[in-house]
């Protein structure tokens, strides 16, 4: 009776064990980039909303003239550009927040919209 294992047993065993950790590796390494990009989606779906309660205050004369950028809305944040545009002199204008952002190499974009009326 033979106990233990062959040289080659042990050889296959631990070639499985590595394409199985190499598999693993690859699956959390996708997964904190996913999470990187929902965290830079989140921040500039944080700016746009920040950017359409301000132009709640302002009224409907100044909206074509409205710019901020993300520096002013968020002390320390860098690398978003906030861009408002509407249809004035339409009653009632669409109203457009577009925040672009580089991430990963690659430019992003997002647009929140709503309709002012001139009250």
């Amino acid at each position: 009776m033979k106990r233990g294992f062959s040289l080659a047993e042990v050889i296959i065993a631990l070639a499985i064990l590595a394409g199985v950790m190499a598999i693993l590796l690859m699956a959390f390494t996708m997964a904190l980039g996913g999470a990187k990009n929902v965290e830079e989606a989140s921040l500039a779906l944080e700016i746009a909303d920040s950017t359409m309660e301000q132009l709640k205050n302002t009224s409907y004369a100044d909206l074509q003239n409205f710019t901020k950028d993300s520096e002013m809305i968020y002390k320390g944040v860098t690398g978003y550009s906030v861009q408002v545009t509407t249809t004035k002199p339409e009653d009632p204008a669409r109203v457009d927040v577009t925040v672009s952002w580089t991430g990963k190499g690659s430019a992003s974009s997002l647009t929140l919209t709503t309709l002012a009326a001139n009250c």
